[in-house]
């Protein structure tokens, strides 16, 4: 394995430890196909010029699925 697959091991093993999940080697050779492949694509993401006018809201509203409240406690509440 590369350094760099070795690197994306290291972290896929930790950040399955830190949130407690245990990953089957099925699964964590998964997730190490998927982490490979994100980080092939993210330097083309990252080189792509964005203007100001380009960026996202900073206020994300979900919409809620019928039938289930997923309101805010009033203290919690946003504008």
């Amino acid at each position: 394995m590369s350094s760099a697959g070795s690197d994306l091991a290291a972290l896929v093993d930790a950040q399955a430890k830190l949130v407690g999940l245990s990953l089957t080697d099925e699964q964590r050779a998964g997730v190490l196909r998927y982490m490979q492949l994100v980080a092939g694509i993210a330097p083309r993401v990252m080189e792509f010029p964005l203007a100001p006018a380009d960026e996202s809201g900073n206020v994300f509203r979900p919409v809620e699925p019928p039938g289930v409240s997923t309101a805010a406690p009033p203290a919690l509440a946003h504008p």
